[in-house]
């Protein structure tokens, strides 16, 4: 065999070669170029990724800018500001410094920079192609202080390294982990990292003090609450360059996850010297430990910031620097290794339980007979859970309980039998004793709906006892009305109005008596046309819905322009226009409570003519001499609106709870429908238009019926115009 002769390749393909060597996929250039932000002094960076970061991939930060005279040279290979010669890399403290990465990604996808230092007049634009700036050169723009590097078809001229990209959503995946684990160092530094086109970030970190504060930010609040912090520091004498001998110095900040997290991967971020890095032997002697108090399956979640002299590390090791070469490597380990054992052994003595009600049936004769009493107080006497009267919240369990506490709990977490004198037991509770009987075994109510909120609630017993008395007192002045007009028995009509649930007969129309709904509560007024209003209501209720509602539980928003929530009753999903629902609501508050309503008052008056003018002004006019007249005409009803709910301002304030000013002819008060909820007030300029043009103020019941209708759609946020929606039966 004849030997082939030897020829230099050309600069083209060396330079795709170190490319490849550099740049393996989206998220290898994104670390590259986010170290290049940092060693700027960046303390804002945002990261915009389209498909995974095969098509596009920017990176802008607030940092020092690159100079003018520093572009054409930006992207040819070695060429750095930060290594001047070899003996530099010896106390080398920023992440670049061989002048490669914007080299490489040149080379295989489309590169644009634009930059702008501090004090510049305005930026400037360059695109890259093979190393070389374009012919046009840099070209002044408009930006901000700092720079975007725009990353575009990557691997375009790589067809078989494209090909081997995974899809864009793992690729984006890769991505965003690379800016959350810069992120979880650099606590100083914002980063918000988003898909193109989106306007809600996938993850945005504020600045914060506490690296915590970061984890709960990136990982959520459940993460965060397994995680504790760990410390170590050896400070022996410094090793001196060539100097074998001593112990090795560094430092370890570190936040580790405890026995209560739970994941099937591990997470392990390690910085060496605020560089992001990998060192298998530390990490595989983290999981050693881990693996000795943790399930089979379970996997930790490690943050580990080491740090060491400078001279002590090599960070030329690796085409991509995600490696680094420390002496006494294996002591540190070591050293970390036994720390991490300490660490977990004094987290688990003492773990922390977030401790919550559990749907269950109720001890009577812990809450007496009262039906209600026992729902409002809805306790769980699962092992673990605390017993009635204790304080709800975190529970803090100690490993060296001897199982007989002062306050009546055992130390496994039940609850101990009562005992005459002190708290004691004679003998271990079996499971069934520990729940509290067989009854109580079942974690799950069948009276609540799944996601009911009503087992989070608890009613003081002072307020069920003053709401006994209220209603007793209510059910007497009913029965003394009652009598007086001939009527039935107030108990046998009651029993009608307030029927739920009685029975399941019929067909649960409205009109039929189980569909009445109960009386307003302390109904106090005599007139005729109110209670007809309210006799109507009754009439149309109808028992299926009335069923529905109060079992609903929220799911979501479906569309918020249009009102339109999801909401589920059973194994039923249901589409409500709620602010239809709400219009409803607020017409029966209105009557119900009619003449009872508690006012409060506005910030300032506002006067009623200048609110309906404004309603007006939304209305279009035509150019010209007609506007003149529309104006004029607008001001004078403007004027008679306002004079017409002055001369209404008594009528308002007595049965509607709206007060009017009458001599200032301004809007003062409002009524107070349902506690914790204000009207948009960006609705009055409608409000008082409809006061003054939509109720009829000549008859009496249907004056009461307007204005109920009024406020009820001005608190609702309801538009009486809004279009009616075509039915629309798909294919």
């Amino acid at each position: 065999m004849e030997p082939k002769p030897i020829h230099r390749l050309a600069d083209e393909v060396v330079n795709r070669v170190a490319a490849g060597e550099v740049i393996h996929r989206p998220a290898s250039a994104l670390k590259e170029i986010l170290e290049n932000s940092l060693d700027a002094g960046a303390t804002s960076i945002v990261v915009t990724v389209k498909d995974g970061g095969n098509k596009l991939l920017q990176v802008t930060d607030n940092g020092c800018g690159i100079r003018e005279a520093d572009l054409p040279i930006l992207c040819e290979r070695h060429t750095t500001s930060k290594l001047s010669k070899f003996e530099d890399l010896s106390a080398m403290s920023t992440f670049g410094f061989r002048g490669e990465a914007l080299a490489s990604i040149s080379f295989v996808a489309n590169l644009t920079v634009t930059t702008m230092t501090r004090g510049a007049t305005h930026a400037l634009k360059a695109s890259y192609c093979d190393g070389a700036l374009d012919g046009g050169g840099a070209r002044p723009c408009a930006g901000n202080p700092g720079t975007t590097i725009t990353v575009e078809n990557l691997f375009y001229n790589v067809p078989t390294r494209c090909k081997a990209l995974k899809s864009p959503g793992e690729e984006f995946a890769k991505v965003l982990d690379v800016v959350q684990r810069y992120a979880a160092s650099r606590t100083d530094v914002a980063f918000t990292c988003r898909k193109h086109g989106e306007a809600r970030p996938s993850l945005h970190c504020a600045v914060t003090p506490h690296r915590i504060d970061r984890m709960r930010a990136m990982y959520g609040s459940q993460v965060a609450r397994t995680l504790t912090p760990m410390t170590l520091s050896n400070s022996a004498k410094a090793d001196a360059p060539g100097d074998d001998d001593g112990a090795a110095e560094f430092t370890v900040d570190a936040l580790v996850s405890t026995a209560g997290y739970h994941s099937r991967r591990t997470t392990f971020i390690l910085l060496i010297n605020h560089r992001l890095v990998e060192c298998a032997p530390l990490r595989r002697a983290c999981e050693a430990v881990y693996s000795a108090i943790l399930p089979k399956a379970e996997k930790p979640f490690a943050y580990l910031s080491l740090e060491l002299p400078p001279h002590t590390l090599d960070v030329n090791v690796h085409p991509t620097k995600r490696e680094v070469a420390f002496l006494r490597q294996d002591e540190v380990v070591e050293r970390v290794q036994r720390a991490l054992e300490r660490r977990l052994v004094e987290a688990n003595g003492s773990r922390t339980f977030a401790v919550g009600a559990v749907a269950g049936t109720e001890v009577d004769e812990a809450f007496g007979e009262d039906g209600g009493s026992r729902r409002s107080a809805r306790q769980s006497l699962l092992p673990g859970a605390s017993r009635p009267g204790a304080t709800r919240g975190r529970v803090e369990r100690d490993d060296d309980d001897d199982g007989d506490d002062d306050d009546g709990t055992a130390g496994d977490g039940s609850v101990a039998p009562l005992a005459s004198g002190r708290n004691k037991r004679s003998r271990p509770l079996t499971a069934r004793e520990k729940a509290g009987g067989e009854h109580r075994m079942v974690r799950t109510d069948a009276s609540l709906a799944a996601g009911s909120l009503d087992q989070f609630f608890h009613a003081n017993a002072n307020a069920n006892a003053e709401r006994a008395r209220l209603d007793e007192a209510r059910r007497e002045a009913r029965a003394r009305r009652y009598a007086a007009r001939g009527c039935a028995g107030v108990d046998d009509e009651e029993a009608e109005l307030r029927g739920y649930d009685v029975g399941d007969g019929g067909d649960g129309g409205a009109g039929s008596p189980e569909t009445s709904p109960e009386l307003p509560d302390g109904e106090t007024t005599e007139l005729t046309s109110v209670r007809e209003l309210w006799s109507e209501i009754a009439a149309n209720a109808h028992v299926a819905l009335q069923r529905v509602l109060r079992g609903l539980t929220l799911v979501g928003c479906a569309d918020e322009r249009r009102g339109l929530w999801l909401l589920q009753h059973g194994t039923k999903l249901f589409m409500v226009r709620v602010n239809r629902l709400a219009r409803d609501l607020f017409y029966q508050r209105v009557v119900a409570r009619f003449g009872r309503h508690p006012c409060r008052a506005l910030a300032e008056p506002a006067p009623v003519a200048a609110l309906v003018r404004m309603a007006l002004d939304d209305e279009e006019v035509p150019e010209g001499a007609e506007k003149e007249k529309a104006e004029e005409a607008k001001e004078k009803i403007a004027n008679a609106a306002a004079a017409l709910v002055a001369e209404k301002a008594e009528m308002l304030r007595e049965y509607f709870g709206v007060d009017v000013d009458r001599r200032a002819r301004a809007l003062v008060g409002l009524p107070v429908l349902c506690e914790g909820h204000e009207p948009n007030l960006a609705r009055l300029p409608e409000f008082c238009l409809s006061l003054a043009h939509e109720v009829n103020w000549e008859e009496e019941k249907p004056c009461f019926d307007t204005c109920a209708r009024s406020i009820a759609s001005f608190y609702s946020g309801h538009d009486d115009e809004e279009e009616e929606e075509e039915n629309v039966v798909p294919p």
